[in-house]
């Protein structure tokens, strides 16, 4: 029987030393075939030629769990959409670089994706996505010293801590539904599996007089994280709190 584990949003970086051991302390005792991270698994990335110490130390657990025989499979999220191949390769995992991808899981054809393009409410980071994701935006980027790349990012991150307050405060930072239908309709899946927006839950909507399954997964805190895990027969959201997987209460 095949399994699988889906995590999303750790926001993992060097000042945040107790996200990165529940991370470590996941990756040491998970066993699945496949470990699917579906977006910012860290808080910034400005590049993997600026891999840090803890970034070090996370593709070496990560290619720990890799050793072991589990597949890993890494989504861009808004936080860390410049990974690339030269990191992700350091750990034997694949790079989706399209924002989902479609599989069958426990019997249901599956979406998954980060879920920052659910968000089509949100018209200020749906521009600021569509100018990142350029390809030349990208380039030029990267063709700026270290210093040059840190200063915009602490910009860019300190701008989105203002927008991301105001649009949780008016409810933008959700999806939309019929976004969520227009990717439905697109791929005719039943279930559809993203994080993105800090708001872990299993949602049903019904569409066209079926069901289709949201499980969305939740950002990491310090003592636990909401995780979703899957084998042929189910796939529902779980707890991880360093120990173990527990129900959601």
């Amino acid at each position: 029987m095949s399994s699988s584990l889906y995590i999303s949003d750790l926001h993992l970086q060097a000042s945040e030393p107790a996200l990165t051991e529940l991370a470590f302390e996941l990756f040491n005792k998970a066993e699945c075939d496949t470990l699917y991270i579906l977006g910012d698994l860290f808080e910034y990335w400005i590049g993997d030629d600026n891999a840090d110490k803890t970034a070090i130390e996370i593709s070496n657990k990560l290619k720990a769990v890799n050793t072991r025989g589990t597949e890993i499979i890494i989504m861009h999220g808004n936080r860390d959409f410049l990974l690339g191949e030269d990191y992700v390769t350091t750990f034997n995992g694949k790079l989706v670089r399209e924002d989902s991808m479609e599989l069958t899981i426990a019997g249901k054809q599956t979406l998954l994706m980060h879920g920052d393009t659910l968000c089509s409410d949100d018209t200020q980071y749906q521009f600021y996505r569509r100018m990142v994701r350029n390809h030349n935006w990208q380039k030029d980027f990267l063709a700026k010293s270290i210093s040059e790349r840190e200063a915009t990012a602490r910009m860019i991150r300190n701008t989105s801590k203002v927008q991301g307050g105001r649009a949780h405060d008016n409810q933008i930072a959700d999806i939309n539904e019929n976004t969520l239908f227009e990717a439905i309709n697109n791929t005719k899946v039943s279930r559809v599996i993203h994080g993105h927006t800090h708001r872990p839950f299993f949602h049903t909507h019904k569409h066209n007089n079926t069901d289709c399954e949201r499980l969305v997964l939740g950002d990491w805190k310090k003592d636990h994280a909401v995780v979703a895990v899957s084998d042929d027969n189910n796939c529902e959201l779980v707890k991880w709190d360093g120990s173990g997987f527990k129900p959601i209460e």
